[in-house]
């Protein structure tokens, strides 16, 4: 990071050692383990995410004409990362501008 090389989270997921929903654990790691703060985790994690795959034009930002993949959380993640870990602080997720939870509705464990 300190030479302008860009660190992004992710990795192969679904496997015993690195099962599927992990991902919020991993923006964690970047904060505790790699010294990012919790905005330059998002943005790694988002608009960084987007330019690699090359659709920084549609992807990756809250903007119009993006692609509105969006979760509203209970509380500050640019306070404390570790929040978007806790399923029961999800109120609302959109994915492509339409809603898979609205707030209000729990969410099982399978989304």
């Amino acid at each position: 990071r300190k030479r302008g090389i860009r660190v992004l989270p992710g990795g192969d997921y679904g496997f015993a050692w690195n099962p599927h929903g992990t991902y919020a654990r991993d923006l964690g790691h970047f904060v505790d383990f790699l010294g990012f703060s919790p905005m330059e985790t998002l943005v790694a994690a988002t608009r960084f995410g987007a330019e690699i795959m090359r659709r920084a034009d549609d992807l990756g930002q809250v903007k119009p004409g993006y692609c509105a993949d969006l979760l509203l959380v209970q509380g500050d993640p640019l306070d404390d990362i570790r929040i978007l870990e806790d399923r029961a602080r999800i109120l609302m997720i959109m994915k492509d501008g339409r809603l898979h939870k609205a707030p209000g509705r729990a969410l099982s464990s399978r989304q």
